[in-house]
């Protein structure tokens, strides 16, 4: 037990670090995409503010150099504010590239500037790149970040002022992995963390719902190998109203229900086996025991020699029931197949009718009175198809059954109808006797089952086995209910429509 612990353990570990990995692997992906996301509507937004703020110092720069009053070192010192505040390199520059001022140069455009005599100048390329997009902003990516989002994305923006040849020129460098980054600690981390914990939850209650049954049905299975059938798959959650039932799905419920059941049913068997064993055993001795001492009797000289007749009569009866009794069983064993030789077109209204004739003195014995109601699949007839001689077995031992149990002065009901829709023939019999208890109603076809085990009637508990056994050798159904218009016991089953011998 504990080694079974240990492993279900283990699963149950296995299980959840699994389930644990996969949510990781999904929370990462949606980081991700979050990270693609972000990072596109961050450079965006710095695109159009970067415009917005050239526009903005380009009109200011344009007034304050109308106004003769401002000073040179008015206008850089507010230049130099801007940069500053806006976290921005603002330049002015001319038409052709040539730089007149610059608050600094950043790392991105030192490839891109060349010197002519004492004057720094823009290259032609970048220069008229800026020039077509007049007031849109530009950006430079390197491709080397996520999704091919750089680490760090360069923007331009380049506006025309009042004063003429004169431009305004604003670059930034987004540090796209910090701006991200923080967004995601600081807006993200913990629904994150508080989703991941609840998914974690979740799926470790679930695969402990899923993997505890399996544990049960394992320990049950080990239980029964070792003999104990009285073992059962006990789910507490299937006992209780617990929050876990719900997790339980069908395919589990209905496989601890199979499971539990079939242990009944071996439980059952093993029953059987020791009433079988103790019923062979019974029946054999008492034969046994009379013939063992007619036979002492003989021997012995204590039965004249007169007497030898009555006795020996005696002792061929009591071989007979020996007989009956091996042959029942030799036969209950081998009727599961039908002969195909053998299988023929009759009227089983012509066998009812020739059954009930045969036992007439039965009937007759008991004052029992026989009701039938025959249909018919052609115009007189109520043709199937089967092997005749085994179905009169059936109907037969149904018949003598029914006689059996039915009590003096009562009725038999007997009926044959067809069914258009499944090609079968319905075939029943109802007896105004005690019926059968509902929880033995599916037992009755069992060998060597007998409702009442302490009835003295004749009869080894062989008969509706050996009928059910015949029945399915040709591949239809019998079953026992308790009657509704005589309210003793009914029993019915189907045989194949000969109009339908080789379809359904």
């Amino acid at each position: 037990m504990k080694e079974s612990n240990k492993k279900s353990q283990s699963v149950l570990f296995r299980t959840t670090l699994s389930l644990a990995v996969g949510t990781i692997l999904v929370f990462f992906v949606l980081v991700l995409v979050f990270y693609r996301n972000s990072t596109s509507s961050l450079i965006e937004e710095r695109k159009q503010k970067l415009a917005v703020q050239a526009e903005s110092i380009a009109l200011t720069y344009g007034t304050m150099a109308e106004d003769p009053s401002v000073t040179d070192s008015a206008v850089q010192a507010f230049i130099n504010t801007v940069a500053r505040t806006e976290d921005c390199s603002v330049w002015c520059c001319g038409g052709d590239g040539k730089i007149v001022y610059s608050t600094s140069v950043p790392d991105f455009v030192r490839g891109d500037l060349h010197k002519v005599n004492d004057f720094v100048y823009l290259s032609t390329g970048i220069m008229d790149t800026l020039m077509r997009n007049m007031g849109r902003s530009i950006s430079m990516e390197s491709n080397n970040g996520i999704f091919t989002n750089s680490q760090s994305v360069s923007v331009m923006v380049i506006q025309k002022t009042s004063v003429p040849n004169l431009y305004i020129l604003l670059l930034s460098t987004i540090n796209v992995e910090e701006e991200v980054f923080w967004r995601l600690s600081n807006g993200l981390a913990l629904p994150i963390l508080v989703s991941f914990s609840m998914a974690l939850l979740f799926f470790s209650l679930m695969a402990r719902s899923l993997i505890r049954p399996l544990r049960a049905l394992s320990d049950t299975a080990n239980q029964v190998t070792k003999g104990d059938l009285s073992a059962r798959v006990d789910i507490p959650e299937l006992r209780k109203q617990s929050t876990l039932k719900y997790m339980l799905t069908d395919e589990i419920t209905n496989m601890v229900s199979t499971v539990n059941g079939m242990i009944e049913r071996l439980e059952r068997q093993e029953a059987d086996r020791k009433l079988f064993i103790s019923s062979i055993a019974h029946d054999l001795r008492t034969p046994l025991t009379s013939i063992k001492g007619f036979l002492t009797a003989i021997s012995d000289g204590t039965i004249p020699p007169e007497s030898y007749p009555k006795y020996m009569d005696i002792i061929q009866t009591e071989v007979n029931r020996i007989q009956r009794l091996i042959t029942s069983m030799t036969e209950a064993s081998s009727l599961s197949q039908v002969d195909p030789e053998n299988m023929e077109e009759f009227d089983i209204n012509d066998m009812i009718r020739d059954a009930v004739r045969n036992i007439e003195n039965l009937l007759a014995d008991k004052n029992i009175s026989v009701t039938v109601d025959l249909g018919h699949n052609t115009d007189e007839e109520m043709v199937v198809y089967g092997e005749s001689q085994a179905l009169y077995r059936v109907f037969y031992n149904l018949l003598t059954n029914a006689v059996k149990f039915t009590p003096v002065d009562g009725e038999i009901m007997i009926s044959t109808k067809v069914s258009e829709e499944d090609g079968k023939v319905y075939v029943s019999l109802e007896d105004s006797g005690s019926g059968i208890p509902e929880d033995k109603l599916e037992r009755v076809f069992e060998s060597f089952y007998k409702v009442d085990p302490s009835r003295t009637e004749s009869g080894f508990g062989l008969g509706l086995y050996i009928c059910r056994e015949i029945i399915m050798a040709h591949g239809e159904k019998i079953w026992a209910e308790n009657g509704t218009e005589l309210g003793g016991a009914k029993f019915i089953y189907t045989l194949k429509d000969y109009r339908f011998k080789e379809g359904k």
